[in-house]
């Protein structure tokens, strides 16, 4: 059986689309993990597919990590999903159901922006395996603002960017994720808060590995950053990728904006 699928990304953030609403549902650990390898397979940061909810403005949406879990949120892949499902629909204001929430996404010119909702900071929700003050976790050698944006985060800053940019995210990424206190494992954020209020960012995802964006975990870093009295609700962070853009509203929800990328679409094998 040929299954259609779509290649797209957010600032190298890159994802395989399914667009499930005329299709089969699709999901078995052995063939994500098979067609997101980039040496067997297409190659993708995660998978999404689209289910049909039977309402034009409404699209459900499952998300699973290139290992093969189930994550509750992606704002890059949202975002692209979002950008996919507003061109073919003709419309510019959409809602994305995911695990984690109703998330609105609208598109202004070229940036696509979703409304990630609010960012949760109890520790037993993020989760942490103990009570805890979630904004000074120690990860071994390293302190740790610690919140969920529907996924855990672990956002750890340097005061140097020289220091930043030289860390070994291959060895200390995993080690870090899978650290006791996460229970669910986490997202690991590194940033440094430049001389300008920029923020420059680099991560290690949960279930993939070192990527070149990660949206929830720019909305992560914009809302430490902020909470730790670093910089303002909103901001410009850089990443491997390009640049995405933060704003914690008054609302106390958060959106993410950037642009999207579609790069080819395709037939695979199941």
């Amino acid at each position: 059986m040929k299954i259609p699928f779509i290649k797209m990304h957010g600032l190298g953030n890159d994802f395989i689309i399914f667009d499930n609403i005329n299709n089969p549902n699709i999901y078995e650990v052995n063939f994500i993990k098979k067609i997101s390898n980039r040496r067997v397979g297409i190659g993708c940061d995660q998978i999404l597919m689209i289910e049909n909810t039977n309402v034009k403005e409404n699209f459900k949406v499952k998300i699973y990590n290139s290992d093969g879990s189930e994550t509750g949120a992606c704002g890059n892949g949202t975002r692209c999903v979002a950008d996919y499902l507003m061109k073919k629909e003709g419309i510019d204001n959409i809602y994305i159901e995911t695990i984690s929430g109703n998330l609105k996404c609208t598109k202004h010119k070229d940036d696509v922006t979703v409304n990630m909702g609010e960012p949760i900071f109890n520790w037993n929700e993020i989760p942490l395996i103990s009570k805890q003050n979630t904004q000074k976790v120690i990860l071994d050698d390293f302190e740790a603002c610690c919140l969920s944006m529907g996924n855990p985060h672990a956002v750890i800053f340097f005061s140097n960017l020289s220091d930043l940019e030289k860390l070994d995210l291959y060895s200390i990424g995993p080690v870090l994720e899978k650290n006791p206190i996460f229970p669910e494992f986490a997202n690991i954020e590194f940033a440094c808060v430049l001389e300008n209020g920029v923020i420059r960012m680099r991560v290690w995802e949960r279930g993939v590995g070192i990527t070149q964006a990660c949206g929830s975990g720019a909305c992560a870093t914009s809302v430490a950053a902020s909470v730790l009295g670093l910089s303002s609700k909103e901001n410009k962070i850089i990443l491997d990728g390009g640049n995405l853009y933060i704003n914690w509203l008054e609302d106390k929800t958060v959106t993410l904006t950037g642009i999207t990328e579609r790069v080819f679409d395709g037939l695979i094998g199941y």
